[in-house]
């Protein structure tokens, strides 16, 4: 028992002794990028697969103007050919981003783990990918091309968060009512029309013998239209 403890505990310190840092940058343009944008944008990592004790995990928000981040510290398998695997988040209040999961892999060159390859891949919702040897097939995913870093992006379509969406508008805002509120030319055809069809009516109230005499007068005029004689 106290050799299996002692050998864990050495395979702990190599593994922290062959200790990487994985570099990531928010890569959008540098006005977007400002010191709120720095407190509202978070990357945490985690460590998933093969690992002994308690797995890595941290957390790292932008730290320039041209949004680049880091995790320092992370262990490694140390052994040829030996990988490390983690999941790296990406989540910002202001802004939607892409990837949003990123399996960064970790593959030691030597027996030491001085040497160490990063692949990054896309590990989106849908498509997952736990490196574990029981999987036989596991999914494959898309690779991101590193540049000494990993990519995080906007979402072209969709850049900026909305927390609320107004799903049912009012009749002033969508539909017949709104055109008309929308133009000054309908609403004053509006008023006009509804003026024409209460007049008669305001006036009956009134006035009623000039309206009798309203009456009187467009009733001739249809009579004489269509050619009716009295008897």
């Amino acid at each position: 028992m106290q050799l299996l403890c002692l050998i864990s505990l050495v395979w702990g310190c190599l593994s922290l002794a062959c200790a990487v840092t994985v570099k990531g940058r928010f890569d959008v343009d540098a006005i977007n990028i400002t010191g709120v944008t720095w407190s509202k944008s978070f990357f945490e990592l985690y460590q998933v697969g093969n690992y002994t004790g308690l797995p890595y995990r941290a957390q790292a928000q932008l730290k320039n103007d041209e949004g680049d981040f880091e995790f320092k510290g992370l262990p490694v398998n140390p052994g040829i050919n030996e990988t490390t695997h983690f999941v790296l988040y990406s989540s910002s209040i202001d802004f939607n981003l892409k990837p949003n999961r990123v399996l960064v892999e970790l593959i030691s060159q030597d027996e030491n783990g001085e040497n160490v390859q990063i692949n990054a891949y896309r590990n989106i919702f849908g498509k997952e990918y736990f490196p574990s040897s029981d999987i036989a097939h596991p999914e494959k995913l898309d690779k991101i091309e590193m540049d000494g870093y990993i990519p995080i992006t906007l979402i072209q379509m969709a850049p900026i968060r909305a927390y609320y969406e107004n799903r049912n508008t009012g009749m002033f805002q969508s539909g017949p009512l709104a055109s008309i509120m929308d133009s000054k030319w309908k609403q004053a055809g509006l008023i006009t029309a509804a003026t024409l069809m209460i007049f008669p009516y305001i006036l009956e109230k009134l006035d009623p013998e000039t309206a009798k005499a309203v009456s009187e007068e467009k009733l001739r005029k249809q009579r004489e239209k269509y050619q009716i004689k009295e008897d």
